[in-house]
């Protein structure tokens, strides 16, 4: 009787191969997005080192906001317009045009052209950025297994921890060299970082697939709900729950990308650091930030059962804690700023990648994850292009270190708003997905 009630060998061995199959197309599907979107900082922390006339340090400050704030406003379209072709033709051809747009117009700023040009430019390098972000989580949510999203998601978050750091590092590198005349190092780190976005995203083409089918394999998350209306954008406009994640977001991103290209500056004018020593400080945020986007993972699925509004919450509200105290610590030397922009980055990045990615994610089916991601990252992003117009404001007025007041009110509301869905869990595979509770 044994015998007969257990399974034929050749269908364990079969489902072995399967099992053998979809792990070796997952880890290369995260290995692909994990290179193709570290390489997209290559053309996107490169902003600084635009080619821009300035006369004075407040020219200087005004022209490095004015491309801020007119590449964010393509980042925006991109987001949404990304969002819709990662639904429509799938993520890996949506990442590949935003790819191949960033590092073309990238390249021309190398031309030495006007500064009206220069703008509209950016505009199109906004554009294809924002592409990158919808196409990926597009991906993921085909292609990572359910109950290992919120983890995966963190580990893949290095990417843009290093890429941007790498980013950085390269072009400080091309525009300081001793050996290179001070042009041609401005240009060399406008058009080598280009040429590493056209490999990176030529790789990212090459390895990636958009379905499991592509590639011959069984769907990885089967059991999840099919969407309704997924080629209307009314299923994500009203969904209760992706409101309150893109208000949240927009405070958040506001208060990132504010650090993100903002902190060497602020190192230079108000802590006195020369430009390398004020680089490396400032690269602490992203590096030792992934940290936090682990944490909050492992935290969330480990501790408090897939709960991912409480650990935004807590780590927002600690958050604007030490924003308020930073003004104090800064006066304490070197060593204790860079203790309290390691703990920033671990405080902003945690709540980042587990509410902007997994939450999301979670919040849609796997139909709408696209225009979900770049509506979210969209909204947010709107923040991102007030940043430079906040931050200038509040340097001139008041000095330096009211921005850290600015941080303190946006963590503050940002975690308001997730606490408010506290007991909230994700939707399970068995339970269907709907356009969201009205939030109360």
């Amino acid at each position: 009787m044994a015998t007969l009630e257990s399974p034929p060998k050749v269908e364990v061995e079969k489902s072995e191969i399967e099992m053998d199959r979809r792990s070796y197309w997952s880890a290369r599907i995260f290995v692909a997005a994990w290179v193709g979107y570290a390489g997209f900082y290559f053309c996107r922390k490169n902003i600084a080192w635009t080619p821009l006339p300035a006369t004075s340090k407040h020219a200087w400050l005004g022209g490095f906001a004015d491309l801020l704030m007119f590449f964010s406003l393509g980042y925006v379209l991109g987001q949404i317009i990304g969002g819709w072709a990662s639904d429509r033709f799938g993520g890996r051809r949506t990442l590949l045009c935003g790819g191949l747009l960033s590092l073309t117009v990238t390249a021309f700023l190398a031309l030495g052209l006007p500064i009206s040009v220069v703008m509209m430019l950016q505009v199109l390098n906004g554009l294809g950025q924002g592409f990158g972000w919808p196409a990926v989580n597009k991906l993921f949510s085909i292609w990572l297994p359910r109950h290992s999203l919120a983890i995966g998601m963190a580990w893949w978050s290095t990417s843009y921890a290093l890429g941007s750091f790498l980013a950085t590092a390269l072009a400080t590198a091309l525009s300081t060299a001793d050996s290179i005349p001070i042009q041609t190092g401005l240009r060399l780190s406008i058009l080598v970082p280009s040429g590493v976005l056209l490999v990176t995203t030529c790789f990212f083409f090459w390895r990636s697939r958009d379905l499991p089918s592509d590639a011959g394999i069984e769907p990885i998350n089967s059991n999840l709900p099919l969407a309704t209306h997924t080629s209307s954008w009314k299923s994500i406009l009203y969904n209760g729950e992706l409101q309150l994640l893109a208000t949240m977001y927009f405070f958040l991103k506001l208060t990132r990308y504010s650090l993100l290209f903002w902190l060497p500056v602020y190192l230079i004018e108000s802590q006195h650091a020369t430009g390398r020593s004020a680089l490396k400080l400032s690269s602490l945020f992203e590096l030792v930030g992934f940290v936090g986007a682990l944490l909050a993972a492992y935290i969330s699925d480990r501790l408090l059962d897939g709960r991912r509004y409480p650990v935004g919450a807590t780590m927002l509200f600690l958050a604007a804690f030490v924003f308020l105290l930073h003004p104090i610590i800064s006066t304490a030397g070197t060593v204790a700023v860079g203790i309290s922009i390691s703990v920033i980055g671990i405080l902003i990045f945690g709540p980042d990648v587990l509410i902007s990615s997994t939450a999301v994610l979670e919040a849609v089916p796997p139909e709408q994850a696209g225009r979900a991601s770049g509506y979210v990252n969209g909204v947010g992003s709107l923040g991102q292009m007030l940043s430079p117009l906040l931050i200038t404001l509040c340097i001139r007025w008041f000095g330096w270190n009211s921005i850290f007041n600015l941080f303190v009110v946006c963590s503050l509301i940002a975690a308001a708003l997730l606490a408010k869905r506290w007991n909230s869990k994700p939707a399970s595979a068995e339970t269907s997905f709907t356009q969201g509770a009205v939030l109360s």
